[in-house]
């Protein structure tokens, strides 16, 4: 009976004090850090956000190693990125999301496009072209995907002011035509990886870029890797180059 009553009490005590905020952080749970599933693919894969950095700033930062299953090199990038930030806080007035990958179904099966072979970056509504096929193929209608309506509530949801996306093989930041060039070049000369000259006009339809662009004036470009693997201080390099972005933006 005594055991009964000291058990009911330590449950009272924990209840009472995970309610007033007393309990300790989980070990497993980096300082500064927010896991979450923002939805399913295709075959219910789960696409995962971690959230780090100063969970009360106002400026928003969204980084996506891959959208296309074999390009692979920016999943790196983001996994250096959540090293970089794990157990800190970070910048301060800077809260970052990370993306590992928005094609989890590409992903495991080293393909470009998803599990009903549609090319997510050319999925989204903005200039959406359904005339696309073969390995650009815009799926049956604008945001047909669950992936792409996932990043679409996920964009909706945070409102972010800067979005990185990752591509291969190019080797070159895509520099936007519009008044967001002047980041993209920046991060150029931080990164070490040039523009190739000249500037993307989003030529590219329904890309997450320029619906992201059109519909909240964020502030998103592409960085294509080049092909291969890349080296650990390339990758490196492009970790802190997003840090130091932000910095300047915010």
């Amino acid at each position: 009976m005594r055991r009964i009553r000291k058990a009911a009490l330590l449950t009272s005590f924990v209840a009472l004090a995970f309610a007033s905020g007393l309990a300790p952080a989980s070990p497993a749970a980096p300082a500064g850090l927010k896991k979450k599933v923002i939805g399913r693919s295709v075959e219910n894969r789960p696409i995962i956000s971690w959230r780090q950095g100063d969970f009360a700033a106002g400026f928003r930062v969204l980084v996506v190693g891959s959208i296309h299953g074999d390009e692979r090199q920016g999943m790196r990038v983001v996994a250096n990125l959540r090293q970089r930030l794990a157990g800190r806080n970070g910048p301060e007035g800077i809260a970052f999301w990370t993306i590992r990958t928005a094609n989890p179904d590409g992903t495991a099966r080293n393909t470009r496009r998803n599990a009903r072979l549609v090319d997510l970056n050319r999925n989204f509504p903005y200039r959406w072209d359904g005339s696309l096929n073969g390995g650009y193929n815009s799926g049956p209608r604008p945001a047909s995907e669950p992936e792409t309506r996932t990043i679409m509530r996920f964009s909706r949801r945070v409102g972010f002011d800067l979005a990185i996306w990752f591509h291969q093989p190019w080797g070159r930041t895509l520099v936007p035509c519009n008044r967001d060039r002047r980041w993209a070049i920046l991060y150029s000369r931080l990164s070490g990886l040039g523009t190739g000259g000249g500037c993307d006009r989003g030529s590219y339809p329904g890309s997450a870029i320029s619906w992201q662009h059109h519909e909240y004036g964020t502030t998103a470009f592409v960085v294509e890797l080049g092909p291969r693997v890349q080296k650990r201080a390339v990758i490196a390099r492009h970790a802190g180059a997003v840090i130091r972005l932000a910095r300047r933006m915010s």
